[in-house]
């Protein structure tokens, strides 16, 4: 397993960012029994996961809070985090366009610096908390990107979260900041079941969902809820995954090694 902190230029953002790589071996298990030919070889992409940290996080959260690492080994599936501050995930009215950069610049970076497959079928994006907000609005946002999502305790209703930060002091300006009005937040390009009901549009069939939240992480439960069965009313793909559990990397980590080892279309070995 090769783990990897890197640094580039961001043009869109107008700054050197940061993102935490797992990249397994070319071979997995099976590294000493073949040859070099065999081991290193040139022409593999890896199917790729890009995971989402939440609000107050960053880009090493997955890495140092759960056992992604081995997941990724042994699923050989690599796994790309980037840094996303507290923005979101969005494009902000006044400030950073932290939504186009993943699309336009962080994901053709990683693929221009390690060999990742560049096929929608795949690549998947998954997050937590603000990540799993964050997960769905790219997913939906640009449909020809990802084949599977995951939503580990999002907070994917921005209406039932904006609610929750202006009742902060530490948030209430920053959302305005974000978002503009708040009042005509709703059915806009921030608004995910918007998103969700304008899909049909793009002629991409949905991705694949895999939800999960911990029985007792009250604020998104219902969220989650709601999440799957408007996957599901428009015939999308959805899988369940829930558990005595609240919002923290316990549960998380229970939750991601259930996607990678028995969801996700993972090559073993």
């Amino acid at each position: 397993m090769a783990s990897i902190h890197c640094t580039f230029f961001s043009k869109i953002l107008a700054k050197q960012v940061t993102a935490d790589v797992c990249l397994p071996s070319l071979t997995g298990r099976e590294a000493e029994t073949l040859s070099d030919g065999e081991r290193f070889r040139t022409d593999r992409k890896f199917r790729t996961l890009v995971l989402l940290h939440g609000y107050t996080g960053n880009s090493s959260d997955w890495q140092r809070y759960s056992q992604v690492e081995l997941f990724a080994e042994e699923c050989g599936i690599a796994v790309v985090c980037p840094d996303g501050n507290n923005g979101h995930y969005s494009d902000w009215v006044c400030g950073p366009q932290n939504l186009t950069f993943l699309q336009k610049e962080f994901l053709p970076a990683m693929r221009a610096m390690f060999p990742l497959s560049t096929e929608r079928e795949d690549t998947f994006v998954g997050g937590l908390s603000m990540g799993g907000y964050g997960a769905v609005k790219w997913a939906l946002t640009w449909p020809e990107t990802f084949s599977h999502l995951l939503n580990f305790s999002g907070g994917v209703d921005i209406m039932d979260r904006l609610e929750y930060y202006k009742k902060r002091p530490e948030t209430a300006r920053l959302m305005e900041t974000v978002y503009g009005k708040l009042d005509e937040v709703s059915g806009g390009p921030n608004d995910n079941f918007q998103l969700l009901e304008q899909y049909a549009e793009s002629g991409y069939p949905l991705p694949r969902l895999f939800s999960a939240c911990g029985t007792e992480d009250a604020p998104v439960y219902g969220v989650h809820k709601r999440l799957m069965e408007e996957f599901s009313r428009r015939g999308g793909d959805v899988t369940e995954f829930s558990c005595e559990g609240i919002h923290d990397f316990h549960f998380w980590n229970k939750a991601l090694e259930r996607a990678m080892y028995d969801w996700l279309p993972a090559e073993k070995g």
